[in-house]
């Protein structure tokens, strides 16, 4: 079976991309743009939705900034709705945003510089209650640093994918909640649409490009 196509944009000339082609794309575009940067080296890194691939995003991260740099993004793009706890999984070790210090919990104040190399997976999970899940692959260590004095910058991520409403076709904006719950295979609806469904209009969440779509109180 052929692998499936998740297009999106590389932000650095605004080109099109797809997952598959973004490690590319994200290093031609910041050479042409930028060049290599003497001395500097930062990590170019690719999350996706563990049970969602069609939700991607590449970040450029300095080499040696910490996984809190990398969390702090991943919320800010992502997944940020309550303050929710979070941890990354490297090497079968767990980094927390609130680690128990007593039995040895490791920080997410971890830099990167010798955890990281290139080819290295990992795990991320924000939220233990309803919990998105995402994994991660270290693409290459490149000679550029993140725009501006920041440790971490989105380059790349996917087009929103094309979701329609159940009922007229037209994209959708809404997803009923109570519907998600029961497993229907139709749980979203443009305005109108949902203005006329008969579930409680109170349990609804907007559509948005996030793996995090439809979980908690997350808006995007």
């Amino acid at each position: 079976m052929a692998q499936r196509t998740y297009p999106g944009h590389c932000f650095i000339g605004n080109t099109e991309t797809t997952k598959r082609k973004a490690k590319n794309e994200v290093i031609r575009q910041l050479t042409q743009e930028r060049g290599p940067e003497p001395g500097a080296e930062s990590w170019l890194i690719m999350f996706q939705g563990e049970y969602q691939p069609q939700y991607w995003i590449v970040l450029l991260v300095k080499k040696n900034a910490t996984l809190k740099a990398i969390d702090a993004a991943l919320r800010d793009i992502w997944l940020e709705c309550c303050g929710h706890l979070s941890a990354f999984t490297i090497y079968g070790e767990d980094y927390a945003s609130s680690p128990d210090v007593e039995f040895g919990g490791k920080s997410m104040n971890t830099r990167l510089g010798n955890l990281f190399s290139v080819g290295l997976s990992g795990n991320y999970i924000y939220d233990y209650g309803d919990s998105t899940y995402l994994t991660f692959k270290v693409l290459d260590l490149v000679p550029f640093s993140p725009k501006g004095r920041k440790s971490v910058e989105l380059v790349a991520r996917n087009d929103p994918p094309d979701i329609r409403c159940s009922v007229c076709g037209e994209p959708a904006t809404e997803i009923c909640l109570e519907c998600l719950y029961e497993e229907s295979e139709n749980p979203f609806f443009c305005d109108d649409c949902f203005e006329k469904h008969e579930c409680d209009e109170e349990m609804s969440l907007p559509v948005v490009n996030s793996p995090r779509m439809g979980q908690c109180a997350y808006t995007g």
